[in-house]
């Protein structure tokens, strides 16, 4: 099959979104479809110093990227990029268009006969430039579309008029990495328990948590990898504790090896009133990044995160009870054989349910598509 996947996230870039478009594109291809990939060319938001993309990424270059250009043009920029990106789905004829985020660009190229997929990670608002189109998209009876969480199908069957079966869930994922290096040049000191947090410092993600644990388990080091520089630069005045280390931005290929040096992962995610408006919905690539890397997880007990772990493959505690955060370090670092059962059975979860190829597969047959 020949799919044309548009996107309107920034690559290369540090964002999640990114990731998950890449990794998807590659894998639709790794499974033998022809995939041509959307993107917008806007140079001013692109990660810089990236010589080759897909090697940024750790993607093989299997598949085509082709970026169109993306004027920086107030109230203009979304609507021309959408209408040059139906003119590139005319030339190329795919069989399946299939994507995210730019709803006009998949009312577009529906309207014009291609069979279109659009796939959600956010809650229908009624409000704004995408629902609107989104909400003519869905009038077609025979729409098929993705979304990354259960909670997120139900929100989608409440707020709007689609049948159950024609929305999949399908949950993200990531790559199995058998690679067990470290990152070179770190000092490990193998008489204490490493902890750490992959991601970004910004609110809503739990970076105080992480903080205070620090203060109060000074027998652990504390590993932060991630985050924008301001963020950075602003943690970084706020606490100055030695068992503290921030490592700042890593590219997306290398985040596993700074996985493989801890022993506890720590993924203190916080709800809507505390900053993350995803905690409801999300479906992180983080979750399954860490599961794949065979280390026990303490994670926020939000419904969502269900779908991925349970009280026998993680610790899940109160999203701000820091002193459930506190025994639920502590018993870990006290508990080895605890550690290692948790990790396995995570472990045994990924490869079965959550990675890219699965998920991918997962899609294919929903759209009664066959891969090689």
């Amino acid at each position: 099959m020949k799919i044309v996947y548009i996107s309107r996230s920034i690559i290369p870039s540090r964002t999640a979104n990114s990731i998950n478009v890449m990794k998807m594109c590659s894998t639709f291809a790794s499974l033998g479809h022809e995939v041509i990939l959307l993107a917008p060319w806007t140079k001013k938001l692109e990660e810089k110093g990236i010589d080759d993309i897909f090697e940024y990424y750790g993607v093989e270059k299997n598949f085509i990227l082709n970026k169109l250009y993306s004027p920086n043009i107030k109230y203009m920029k979304k609507r021309i990029y959408s209408f040059r990106c139906l003119g590139q789905v005319k030339k190329i004829e795919p069989d399946i268009v299939y994507g995210r985020d730019d709803m006009l660009a998949f009312y577009l190229t529906q309207k014009n006969g291609f069979y279109t997929v659009f796939e959600k990670h956010e809650p229908f608002d009624n409000k704004g430039f995408n629902d609107y189109f989104f909400k003519k998209f869905i009038n077609n009876k025979n729409i098929k579309m993705i979304v990354n969480s259960n909670e997120l199908k139900k929100m989608y069957l409440k707020s709007c008029n689609i049948k159950d079966d024609s929305i999949l869930v399908a949950n993200n994922g990531t790559n199995i990495i058998a690679d067990k290096q470290i990152p070179s040049g770190i000092d490990i000191d193998k008489n204490k328990i490493q902890i750490g947090y992959v991601g970004s410092l910004f609110r809503g993600r739990g970076i105080d948590i992480i903080v205070e644990l620090a203060k109060r388990i000074p027998e652990a080091n504390f590993h932060i990898i991630g985050g924008k520089d301001k963020d950075l630069e602003y943690w970084q005045k706020q606490v100055n504790y030695k068992n503290l280390i921030f490592h700042g931005f890593v590219e997306p290929k290398e985040t596993y090896k700074y996985r493989n040096m801890c022993d506890i992962l720590l993924a203190p995610y916080q709800s809507d009133n505390e900053g993350n408006r995803s905690s409801k919905y999300m479906s992180p690539i983080k979750l399954f990044e860490y599961m794949s890397s065979k280390r026990v997880i303490i994670c926020s007990n939000f419904k969502v995160v269900y779908e991925a772990l349970n009280d026998d493959c993680a610790v899940l505690v109160d999203s701000s009870n820091i002193d459930e955060w506190e025994n639920a370090v502590i018993n870990l670092i006290n508990d080895k054989n605890k550690r290692e059962k948790l990790a396995n059975k995570a472990y045994e979860n990924f490869l079965e349910n959550f990675t890219w190829k699965s998920r991918a597969q997962k899609i294919l047959k929903f759209l009664d598509v066959k891969d090689d």
